[in-house]
């Protein structure tokens, strides 16, 4: 009786594993190239089909540094911006390894703004910017390991200190799939 209880209790948990490894990926953790540039951090919810990305990197580095969308201020600088996006995600073809995505989400900026007058720099305060940003990909699973390559493309739009400003977001990156 005991040897059957723990055969079924083994024989049981091997399968379960096995059923919920179909899932694969838990938290990746990647580096994102383009706007912004930085550490992408992902928890994979709902069975894989949807997820959170955190992203922690620089605002204005290759799109938009030198910025003047007010009368008076513009900014030259790079700045630091958090980013929070919720996807949905589907995967295609039969082998699962090419997925898809959309989503949106909330985006905080910080940098510097400088104010020229008479072509003398003055007056630089840090500046802070906040509004919904959106965003859509493309990942590709590299077989054999845990890396996963990605392209996207969005937009975000201040809220303050300018609202209705508009600017776009491009990346490419690479994940690692941390959690199986």
């Amino acid at each position: 009786m005991k040897k059957t209880l723990i055969f079924t209790i083994f024989f049981l948990s091997v399968f379960s594993v096995n059923s919920f490894a179909q899932i694969e990926k838990n938290w990746a953790l990647g580096l994102k190239v383009g706007e912004p540039l930085g550490l992408n951090i992902r928890k994979y919810l709902h069975y894989g089909e949807r997820a959170f990305d955190f992203n922690i990197g620089t605002y204005g580095f290759l799109i938009g540094s030198n910025r003047n969308y007010k009368k008076d201020p513009r900014f030259d600088q790079t700045g630091v911006s958090f980013q929070g996006l919720y996807h949905y995600y589907k995967t295609l073809g039969k082998n699962e390894k090419v997925g898809v995505y959309y989503g949106y989400g909330a985006f905080f900026n910080l940098r510097n703004e400088i104010f020229i007058e008479n072509n003398i720099r003055n007056n630089d305060i840090n500046q802070f910017s906040i509004g919904p940003a959106v965003n859509a990909g493309i990942e590709m699973d590299i077989p054999e390991n845990d890396l996963t390559v990605f392209l996207d493309a969005g937009g975000f739009m201040e809220l303050a200190p300018k609202p209705l400003f508009v600017a776009p977001s491009l990346n490419i990156g690479l994940r690692v799939n941390l959690v199986k």
